[in-house]
């Protein structure tokens, strides 16, 4: 180990020590959602658990000292992980429901402003080229493509939703996008 912290160059061995930030202690880790389901806001004060881990006090020991260090890396580790990944684990454990997710709400309220904004760009567009040959009036009744994307885009989105649940309860990426590849009649 010494002779490996030796043959660093300076930087290379400052910033190792940086890192490990001499030893000090770790601060608490909280993660919390201040907003709302429609729009959250994830608050995360953290610190760094590797900072305990000081590679120079390791030095002395030239029998152990490697296998120490790599053990209290690995604690470190672990504490990173409980600190870090296990509260936005257990935050996204807690949103499962069962018919999906608490994100539903949200989600479904995002997918009609979209749908009703296009809906209103496209009618503002038809006017605008109207004007532009001296035309008024004769707005663009797109209720019925309105009502047919806002139908499509719920139920994408419910599917989105069903589909984090399994994600969030499996692991893994979910099979999403092959389901809607598949039913807009593509290979998946």
């Amino acid at each position: 180990m010494n002779d490996y912290l030796s043959n660093l160059n300076p930087d290379s061995l400052a910033e190792l020590t940086a890192f490990y930030n001499g030893g000090g202690a770790t601060d608490p880790t909280v993660i919390e959602n201040t907003g709302t389901a429609i729009r959250p806001n994830y608050d995360y004060i953290g610190g760094n658990s590797y900072s305990s881990v000081d590679p120079q006090s390791y030095l002395s020991d030239k029998k152990n000292g490697a296998s120490e260090l790599f053990a209290d890396i690995i604690s470190a580790q672990t504490d990173d992980y409980l600190n870090r990944f296990a509260p936005v684990e257990d935050f996204l454990a807690n949103t499962i429901t069962s018919t999906g997710t608490t994100f539903l709400e949200g989600d479904m309220q995002r997918t009609r402003q979209a749908i009703r904004g296009g809906a209103n760009s496209a009618r503002g567009q038809y006017q605008r080229n109207l004007g532009r040959f001296g035309i008024q009036g004769g707005g663009l009744n797109n209720s019925m493509e309105t009502v047919g994307a806002m139908v499509g885009g719920l139920n994408d989105t419910r599917d989105r939703d069903v589909d984090r649940k399994t994600a969030l309860l499996g692991g893994g990426l979910g099979a999403i996008a092959p389901k809607i590849r598949s039913s807009q009649g593509a290979n998946g």
